[in-house]
């Protein structure tokens, strides 16, 4: 049995110039005409959203915060004063917030409707209790 090496290395070829160009070496019948014409949207390749949050004693700024189900948030949060942490147990978020306005970043997907408490989840003195905020997730449309 033999083999013709210039068929193969031309299929090898022809292979590796397909993967570095992606769809667009693909013959016509295969590409899809909807993702080529597309307008690029960041958020769609998965960029999140991102919120800036100021944690001080006994408040968060801002303190209702409203998103929609689907949508990646990426919540940057500083401290303007001491030791904060920032929870909403619906999508699992806890973090310390260190004094000194170092941000701290929390990605999650808003994947549920409704209004969610976010809490301090560092004691931060008397008023700690009273630090509270709300997370709203409304109906994407």
């Amino acid at each position: 049995m033999t083999f013709n090496l210039s068929v193969i290395a031309d299929s090898v070829a022809a292979a590796g110039t397909a993967l570095l160009l992606g769809v667009a070496a693909m013959p016509s019948a295969q590409q899809d005409p909807a993702a080529a014409s597309a307008p690029f949207d960041s958020r769609a390749q998965g960029e999140p959203r991102v919120i800036e949050v100021v944690a001080r004693r006994f408040t968060f700024e801002p303190a209702r915060i409203e998103v929609t189900e689907g949508e990646h948030i990426r919540l940057v949060v500083t401290s303007a004063d001491g030791v904060h942490g920032v929870g909403i147990k619906k999508f699992k978020v806890e973090k310390l917030v260190p004094r000194g306005g170092e941000a701290v970043t929390m990605d999650f997907v808003a994947s549920a409707v409704g209004i969610f408490p976010i809490v301090c989840s560092e004691y931060c003195g008397k008023g700690h209790d009273e630090m509270k905020g709300a997370l709203v997730v409304s109906v994407r449309k």
